[in-house]
């Protein structure tokens, strides 16, 4: 938090000040606006009434004003907190920047940071708030124009939601606001779903939609769609019928401009359930030269209707380049069109978290705007309950990125499971609003100090690099000078614990165990961990990462009962608890290694698989008793892609005698 230590002019604010914001500011602003009223009384207990204009004394008061190119703020986004007399004027040169100006003042003045619903935050209560008389923090234009947030794989995060969609959406994007993003990718949307764009919308949020979705419109809406249109049979996928694609992606498009929403427009072309389009599309080429032609025509279509539809010739655009289209950028095979609206959206490599083959071979023109795309999680083999990538492999895949092209112009995470990655997010963030300054390094300092202060920050800082530091890296790197390019994430541990168990009921051979199914799913090179079987390294190096997250979680326990109520809880959330659970994660799976190990002797198998109970047992007590209270109760009630509770079941069919296993 910055030092606001006095002069002798300072300006204090008593309980009660008001906030001055004229009626014609946007309805994002406004909103904006409450909130400082909330955190004024919070931290005054007095409220403090919203005017439309000042009153006629010259007593003190909040003033808002966007459109501001004064105060020495110009560009998108630019913004200041400035003292002038009895004002505190909090300014933006647009609607956004003006937005970031009253949470600027909310952290800098009144102590209430962006993860303070998170955190479940107590500011601290005053007589007063005082201003110094030389008050002037000045923000410009963020590096990267556009910086958002995917939320995906959402079995946590979409059941809150459900509770209090409205309360609960705008607990999510006052945090995005607070972090200074400016997009939500929405996924996807219908006629049913138009809340969805509606709810960023009035905070102030641009809108995009994942690479599924072109427009909005995704393919599992198809046959509804076509019943809403009034036919009685649903037309089959055909790249042949391009005018029937087109009639559904202009439907949506329609939808958009009808909601008045900012919209970076998505163009490009998958099969439904994410995957190649020529796996849904009867018609489609069987080799990847023709079918990379199919995906160049149907962007140039694309663009040619977003153009006609909306009557601008250049509407802003972006194409992610994932997976096949991935493979076909790296080789040579597709020609995205060179408009200069038209982000070129490059990603991270599927099912491991580096810039991919066709990112790094290839070198933009200055002037090419380009994209990233970043998975914090991952569905199949990523982070899921704990933070696994960190601030510098995820600063390490943009700097790379920049090694290809210096223009660029927007960054989205992929992230649903918000309450587990706030350090994460907030690195992005940071990272996005001036890349050329930034260090994670110094973004973690200034984090750890943020939230537990000078005295605890330090100590919490070197915490978290030993958390990071603990996951097992299962295989070296293949990009130089690039650390933790592999790392066995929550994902990975936990479903090689369920793959072992299953593996006992079979005679399959060692070998054949935990490969790679063609995608990189576990990565396990056992030479790299100086055994010679993968189930030996599952279990050397899973009890090595165990002992190293615990040696973590109590260094933690020590240091948790001098942060204080605030301070432990946050602590607690985001970093020590998650340390106990890759701890107990980890010995799980050593353990169920072993047993897998020791399935020609029952008495041997059946100890193993006690361990693996015992720690089973023990990741389950965590998520209790982070779901024990407060507004995020409940919250792991729902899990599903990490399967604990599958997990659990399996080890206790074991534990029981009820499973016999097949000794070779």
């Amino acid at each position: 938090m910055l030092d606001t230590s006095l002069t002798a002019g300072a300006l204090r604010l008593p309980p009660g000040v008001p906030v001055i914001v004229d009626e014609s500011e946007p309805l994002p602003v406004q909103k904006a606006a409450h909130d400082l009223c909330r955190d004024l009384e919070w931290v005054l207990k007095v409220p403090s009434p919203l005017m439309r204009k000042l009153p006629d004394n010259a007593s003190p008061a909040i003033v808002i004003s966007s459109s501001v190119t004064e105060g020495g703020i110009t560009g998108p986004e630019s913004h200041a907190i400035i003292r002038r007399g009895s004002q505190v004027q909090l300014l933006g040169t647009d609607m956004r920047g003006t937005i970031y100006a009253i949470y600027s003042f909310c952290e800098r003045f009144l102590d209430i940071p962006p993860w303070w619903f998170w955190a479940e935050w107590k500011p601290k209560t005053k007589s007063q708030i005082e201003i110094p008389e030389d008050a002037k923090l000045t923000w410009q234009s963020p590096q990267v124009r556009w910086r958002g947030w995917f939320p995906n794989d959402t079995d946590l995060l979409s059941p809150w939601i459900q509770r209090n969609y409205a309360t609960h959406w705008d607990r999510v994007l006052e945090t995005m606001l607070r972090l200074k993003l400016n997009l939500l990718d929405v996924g996807e949307f219908s006629d049913d779903s138009l809340r969805k764009l509606r709810v960023p919308r009035d905070r102030g949020l641009a809108v995009t939609t994942t690479h599924l979705a072109p427009f909005g419109a995704s393919l599992r809406d198809w046959a509804k769609f076509w019943t809403k249109q009034g036919r009685a049979s649903t037309p089959p996928l055909r790249l042949a019928d391009m005018p029937q694609l087109e009639q559904f992606w202009e439907h949506h498009i329609r939808l958009a401009q009808q909601e008045k929403v900012e919209m970076i427009w998505m163009i490009g072309l998958r099969g439904d359930g994410d995957k190649g389009f020529y796996k849904s599309f009867t018609d489609a080429p069987p080799d990847d030269a023709a079918r990379a032609r199919v995906l160049q025509d149907v962007l140039h279509r694309q663009i040619a209707l977003l153009q006609r539809v909306t009557g601008e010739q250049h509407p802003l655009m972006r194409t992610v380049i994932y997976d096949e289209a991935s493979d076909y950028m790296a080789a040579g095979l597709l020609h995205p069109p060179e408009l200069p609206s038209l982000i070129w959206n490059f990603s991270a490599a599927r099912h491991d978290h580096f810039p991919a083959a066709d990112l790094r071979n290839y070198r933009a023109p200055s002037a090419r705007p380009l994209g990233y795309y970043f998975n914090v999680q991952f569905t199949n083999t990523g982070s899921h309950l704990a933070d696994g990538e960190g601030p510098w492999k995820m600063e390490q895949n943009h700097r790379m990125l920049l090694e290809s092209g210096p223009n660029l112009q927007l960054s989205i995470v992929n992230s649903g499971n918000i309450r587990e990655f706030p350090l994460s997010l907030s690195a992005h963030a940071s990272m996005m609003w001036d890349f050329a300054s930034y260090t994670s390094d110094r973004f973690l300092a200034d984090f750890c100090k943020g939230y537990w202060g000078a005295k605890y920050g330090p100590q919490i800082d070197v915490l978290y690099r030993d958390f990071f530091n603990a996951y097992w890296q299962q295989r070296k790197p293949d990009i130089p000078g690039f650390p933790r390019q592999y790392i066995f994430h929550d994902l990975r541990v936990v479903r090689a614990a369920r793959d072992l168990m299953r593996a006992t009921l079979h005679t399959s051979q060692e070998s054949e165990l935990l490969g790679d199914r063609g995608i990189g799913y576990y990565r396990i090179v056992p030479e790299n961990c100086d055994t010679t079987s993968k189930v030996e390294a599952v279990i050397q190096c899973n009890q090595q990462a165990a002992e190293r997250f615990a040696q973590v979680a109590r260094r933690c326990d020590d240091l948790a009962p001098h942060l204080g109520d605030q301070g432990q809880q946050f602590f607690n959330q985001s970093l020590r608890a998650q340390a106990r659970f890759m701890a107990a994660a980890s010995a799980c799976t050593a353990a169920c290694a072993e047993a897998y190990k020791a399935r020609n002797g029952k008495s041997t198998y059946d100890q193993w698989m006690r361990k693996a109970q015992v720690n089973g047992d023990g990741m389950a007590a965590i998520l209790k008793e982070l779901d024990a209270t407060g507004p995020l109760q409940d919250w792991y009630s729902a899990e599903k892609i990490f399967g604990l509770p599958e997990t659990l079941q399996m080890i206790q069919r074991r534990v029981s005698g009820n499973v016999k296993v097949k000794s070779n």
